[in-house]
């Protein structure tokens, strides 16, 4: 358990705003846990700085001051519009601008990104999200199919492979499926497991396959934690089936017939 340490200061704050502003920036906005002031000692100071929409290229670069490590990333306001207009974008960006902190502000534009984000509602991207995630759902027959296969081989690399693959995919679709805003990546998986329910059989195979829960089952073997990524696609299709056209749901019934042969 970690103890939260006092926010940086708004002199360092200051100091590195000057450093790095130029005639191209617009604005800068501080993000991350020393915007919603939960950082820990080794919480990097995480700077946006916003430029005209037509600069290019975007790269973050990365430096140190007084020990704190600063990212430093390029955004646009453009690029943040179309940004929420793709649902799995739109679950990371909505919370991130929303917690963060505007330290530069020239000619209006950083208020101008707060209230986009404040304005936005999931209503609007609730069909397109479900719709991706039934994809996701539908694309992950190929994987099922690999897993199957390197489990019969005993592939151990190619099971590795594959059961991250599943469990990534499995995480993002419940997120798209139920609308999940992210706080942190450092949440992700606990806000998702809290939206499908801490009780559920999808939550109970998410947290073995994480290594959240090691005690129930064994999930020592590279062999047991591909039946666990087989379970976990289980219940994600068994949560999604209802919402799926009949085209995907032939895919996804006959690919839970192979996993059931296989358990």
């Amino acid at each position: 358990m970690y103890n939260s340490v006092p926010s940086i200061s708004s002199a360092f704050l200051n100091e590195l705003v000057a450093e790095i502003d130029n005639d191209t920036i617009r604005g800068i906005v501080l993000g991350g846990s020393h915007a919603r002031g939960d950082p820990t000692p080794y919480s990097d100071v995480d700077l946006a700085c916003f430029v005209p929409d037509t600069f290019r290229p975007l790269r973050k670069r990365y430096l140190y001051r007084d020990d704190h490590l600063i990212s430093i990333g390029l955004q646009t306001l453009e690029g943040v519009k179309q940004q929420l207009a793709e649902p799995l974008q739109a679950l990371w960006i909505v919370p991130s601008f929303r917690q963060a902190k505007v330290l530069l502000d020239k000619e209006g534009s950083m208020s101008q990104l707060k209230q986009m984000v404040e304005n936005f509602t999931w209503d609007a991207l609730h069909e397109e999200a479900v719709g991706f995630a039934g994809q996701i759902l539908v694309s992950d027959a190929e994987f099922v199919h690999k897993l199957l296969g390197n489990m019969s081989r005993g592939n151990l690399s190619g099971i590795a492979y594959v059961v991250q693959r599943l469990f990534d995919d499995a995480t993002m679709t419940m997120a798209l499926y139920f609308g999940v805003f992210i706080t942190t990546d450092s949440t992700y998986y606990q806000e998702v497991e809290s939206a499908v329910g801490v009780d559920s059989n999808w939550t109970y195979y998410h947290c073995l396959l994480s290594g959240v829960n090691t005690i129930d089952e064994d999930t020592s073997s590279l062999d047991a934690r591909g039946k666990l990524a087989l379970r976990l696609y289980r219940e994600t299709a068994t949560l999604l089936l209802p919402v799926l056209n009949e085209q995907r749901r032939l895919v996804v019934e006959h690919v839970l017939s192979l996993i059931e042969q296989a358990l």
